[in-house]
């Protein structure tokens, strides 16, 4: 196998450069900073030194060709925060109840500044659709970390005009009545109409054949946030979710609610294509392509 010199250098200790050699110091150098990323008395779970080990030490040269994938996401001025996906992929480890995920991906944003109103945002999001399953997961896998969580006093860093704006979110429900009124229809309605353009076939669904779960669900979906995360993460955890799930409309949704709220091209390309690589397959985007390749 030809390799490439000097265009990809070396990442974390590997020569990526290299796919038919691999060291000993090579693997060495790259485990120990996965282990010192995490600070060495950290008692969290570590998968990626597990699961980096599996293939440094039978395919390396695979290994290396991953880097070469995570080379090219860091050239597209993606925000660290972003790019590094814990926070996405903490959104779906909840979803696909996986607690040692749960727990490593929580630990890095917290090294990264997350508070825990940021954390519980997310936490809440996930439970959208992970239900009662995912929550239990969190319980088993965060329960000590949650009641000891400390802030950092250095506080995340998010991507520019992201930031908390809870007035978006609310489309004007009557709290009075427990009944889908005619008005909270025509404000639900209008709400899509104003911030995307498209209403989501759901929505008429609801409004015939269940009316209060209609009106229930728009206000759990408005209370998820609590003006801790940027108003922008909503949309980013349903670009993920959706492209995962493999759901059209949820991801149409998700696109064209990012753009609404500023999220820019790079941004809503890379998280969606993240999520293909990392829990589907590339192929997914074959649908990604067919749901929103008209909007994006």
């Amino acid at each position: 196998m030809n390799t490439l010199t000097q265009l990809y250098g070396v990442r974390n200790g590997l020569d990526v450069d290299n796919l038919d050699v691999t060291t000993d110091e090579e693997i060495d150098t790259f485990l120990t900073q996965a282990r010192k990323g995490r600070g060495p008395l950290d008692p969290g779970p570590q998968y990626d030194l597990r699961a980096n080990s599996a293939w440094l030490y039978t395919r390396p040269d695979f290994a290396k060709l991953h880097m070469r994938v995570l080379d090219g996401w860091r050239t597209i001025g993606v925000d660290p925060i972003i790019a590094a996906s814990s926070f996405a992929n903490l959104h779906t480890y909840i979803n696909q109840a996986w607690e040692v995920g749960i727990e490593n991906c929580t630990r890095g944003l917290q090294l990264r500044g997350v508070t825990r109103a940021q954390l519980l945002e997310c936490i809440m999001h996930a439970q959208m659709s992970g239900g009662m399953r995912g929550l239990e997961c969190v319980f088993r896998a965060l329960g000590v970390v949650l009641t000891q969580w400390v802030d950092r006093p250095e506080p995340a860093e998010w991507p520019d005009g992201w930031a908390p704006d809870m007035a978006p979110f609310y489309c004007g429900l009557d709290p009075t009545t427990k009944e889908l009124t005619d008005q909270d229809k025509r404000n639900i309605v209008e709400w899509y109409e104003r911030t995307i353009n498209w209403i989501p076939p759901r929505v008429e669904f609801l409004a015939k054949h269940e009316p209060r779960s209609l009106k229930s669900t728009r206000a759990r979906w408005e209370g998820c946030f609590r003006g801790a995360l940027p108003k922008q993460m909503m949309p980013y955890f349903m670009l993920r979710h959706n492209t995962v799930t493999g759901n059209p409309g949820g991801l149409r949704e998700a696109v064209l609610l990012a753009k609404a709220w500023g999220i820019t091209h790079n941004y809503i390309v890379n998280t969606i294509v993240q999520g293909a690589y990392y829990f589907t397959g590339m192929e997914r985007l074959d649908m990604v392509a067919e749901a929103v390749g008209d909007v994006l």
